[in-house]
């Protein structure tokens, strides 16, 4: 039977005695960083328009099924 420790999934066993990992210095990999303002124009104020995808038509077996549907609802319902 193992037992967990806590700090030890994700540090090591060297997160337990205070070891702390190297740090990196991250610097952007961008020459020049955008401003808020160059971001903006990048996108546009209104979104554009979507198409209007149609609806397939139903294959030989779904208007089957679609019609032996509709046959026992209406035996469902039927007051015989």
């Amino acid at each position: 039977m193992t037992i967990a420790l806590p700090g030890s999934s994700k540090k090591g066993i060297g997160g337990l005695f205070g070891r702390k990992a190297k740090v990196e210095k991250k610097a952007p990999t961008a020459q020049k960083q955008l401003s808020r303002q160059d971001v903006a124009k990048m996108f546009s104020a209104k979104p554009e328009p979507r198409e209007v995808v149609k609806p397939a038509r139903l294959n030989r077996l779904e208007r089957e099924d679609r019609a032996e549907l509709g046959s026992l609802r209406g035996a469902l319902y039927s007051e015989d």
